[in-house]
């Protein structure tokens, strides 16, 4: 265990993982701010470093394009962050360059929701428009989300913690801030 604990001292950052709309940001930023560590949502970093929205990305880049631009500004800012805390887009944890870089730059936590809970928190769009809570209770767009569910999942499972998210936002921002402090030396933090 003593050998686990030091060679994770050295990593840097923590890299949260999970399916889109588990709370990675939502969360993220509350830990961050307890424990007064910066904090990045990737999605976000590379929309200010574009200076432009996802929706233009994509249109521009195409889905493999946007999905490059993501991958080389995460490893950018992995590489020269310390002791950040990251909410990395569900859409990256599929390739093995994104793994690459959170092994060498950070440790990873994979925040993991009930896929239910997960579902209705998060907006459903289809052709442009944002479904109703009745629309998405339709089982066409619930067979969508859990398929999506499962295969993202599989790809978060890669990372070195789960934490499972209960839905009640402060006591999971504690969790989380605690599973941090965990990994994170302790001169670093609050």
């Amino acid at each position: 265990m003593q050998q686990a604990v030091e060679s994770h001292s050295r990593k840097k950052n923590i890299v949260l993982v999970g399916v889109a709309g588990v709370g990675k940001t939502t969360l993220g930023e509350i830990a961050a701010k307890k424990l007064e560590l910066p904090f990045i949502d990737v999605d976000i970093g590379l929309e200010h470093a574009e200076n432009s929205d996802i929706d233009t990305l994509l249109n521009r880049y195409g889905e493999k394009g946007f999905d490059d631009r993501l991958l080389i500004y995460f490893a950018e800012e992995a590489r020269k962050a310390k002791y950040t805390i990251f909410a990395a887009p569900a859409r990256i944890a599929q390739y093995k360059s994104f793994w690459k870089v959170v092994r060498a730059n950070g440790i990873s936590i994979h925040l993991r929701g009930k896929p239910w809970e997960v579902y209705m928190r998060q907006d459903v769009w289809v052709k442009g428009r944002k479904l109703t809570k009745a629309e998405k209770l339709k089982k066409k767009w619930k067979e969508d989300f859990y398929n999506y569910y499962w295969w993202r999942l599989r790809h978060c499972q890669k990372a070195d913690y789960t934490l499972r998210i209960l839905g009640n936002k402060e006591t999971d921002a504690e969790n989380l801030c605690r599973e941090i402090a965990k990994i994170v030396p302790s001169d670093k933090l609050k």
